[in-house]
């Protein structure tokens, strides 16, 4: 059975080969309608018409990059410079009128058309890939984390419900300042006092310790100081809107007058 399976992979292959259209044969016969010129250019060396040699030089040069392109994929450039080769080596080489050799020129372009308008255009190049961005460090992931690692402990720690409370009032504070970044300069000492300092007393009571007499007040007191902070925060934002405002006001003043 292996064999039958090979074999009619065999024909398989056998069968795509023949479908898919062959162009080489194609392309590099066009230049062979040229080869009246290599017999013309030792002629028009001995006779010495620089006219009639260059015509024919550029006939034949132009025709055989034409299907080096086509060659290429590059097939629509490739038939246009087969007629601006035609249309030279009939006004030049030929000496042919140039309106004949304009209409010459023009039925070889089309005649290329035609003979290859199978053949696949090449794939533009790709694009250069993006330079890779340095990543941005998130300034408020850590505390992020350590709320939510108080959050989760607090319920089974004593003094859960003020621990959750100071918790949520640090929340808020993260919450501002994913709102305004620009303020985080202004809470960078809350966050590695207030808010490290919880998460260490949080560590603390996990790990077995009894809660001191002070700690009520101290739990209530981060709470009050994250709830000014977001305050200071909101009037921050309003003075500088009030600003812009009078700002603005200025200048449409001036631009009144």
């Amino acid at each position: 059975m292996a064999w039958k399976d090979q074999g009619r992979a065999w024909r398989h292959q056998a069968r795509e080969a023949t479908a898919r259209p062959f162009f080489g044969w194609r392309v590099w016969l066009l230049p062979m309608f040229f080869w009246p010129l290599l017999l013309d250019v030792p002629v028009e060396l001995i006779r010495g018409n620089p006219k009639q040699l260059v015509g024919a030089l550029l006939g034949l040069g132009l025709s055989w990059y034409a299907a080096a392109l086509m060659a290429q994929g590059r097939r629509r450039k490739g038939a246009q410079l087969f007629g601006v080769a035609a249309g030279l080596s009939a006004g030049l080489a030929a000496g042919i009128t140039p309106p004949i050799a304009v209409a010459l020129g023009f039925g070889a372009w089309f005649g290329a058309r035609l003979l290859t308008a199978d053949l696949p255009e090449a794939a533009p190049p790709p694009a250069p890939p993006e330079p890779e961005r340095p990543a941005v460090p998130d300034p408020l992931e850590g505390p992020r984390a350590q709320l939510a690692r108080i959050t989760g402990l607090a319920p089974r720690l004593p003094l859960g419900t003020l621990l959750l409370e100071a918790a949520s009032a640090m929340q808020g504070v993260i919450e501002d300042l994913e709102a305004r970044p620009a303020r985080l300069h202004e809470a960078r000492r809350f966050l590695a006092v207030h808010l490290d300092g919880l998460s260490r007393i949080v560590d603390r009571l996990e790990a077995g310790a009894a809660p001191p007499p002070t700690l009520p007040s101290l739990l209530t007191d981060l709470a009050a100081s994250a709830r000014k902070l977001r305050s200071e925060l909101r009037v921050a934002e309003s003075e500088a809107l009030d600003i812009q405002v009078k700002v603005l006001a200025e200048r449409l003043r001036q631009e009144d007058k």
